[in-house]
């Protein structure tokens, strides 16, 4: 289910706000499912598969080669290089960002010294 959800939040927070909303979302998910077995790989693996779905809805809807293209030339990569861009970008991003939520959540601040006088 968690997965499920995590899916859910990234395509519906890619679509309005764009690729930025990976490490966001990852680390709200992170600070709520800090104590799940596998989290990083949960959200890592639903932030590609939300982004295969933004992909794929833009190869049907829209013009993803023209799209492809211009993402290529902008980042200065050969295609095989976008190719491997693409998978390693929300992968890393929201992995590590679900990772340093969990790390947030379980390790809270240390109480302040009390000092007796």
């Amino acid at each position: 289910m968690f997965a499920l959800v995590a899916l859910v939040l990234f395509v519906a927070a890619e679509f309005v706000v764009g690729w930025w909303a990976l490490p966001v979302v990852g680390l709200v998910l992170g600070l709520v499912g800090a104590r799940r077995t596998l989290l990083v790989p949960t959200v890592a693996g639903a932030a590609l598969a939300a982004w295969g779905l933004l992909l794929a809805w833009t190869a049907i809807y829209g013009n993803l080669g023209s799209f492809m293209h211009e993402l290529a030339a902008s980042m200065k990569l050969p295609y095989g290089g976008l190719a491997a861009a693409i998978v390693a970008l929300p992968v890393l991003l929201a992995g590590t960002a679900a990772r340093l939520g969990a790390g947030i959540r379980a390790n809270p601040a240390p109480p302040a010294p009390v000092s007796a006088h």
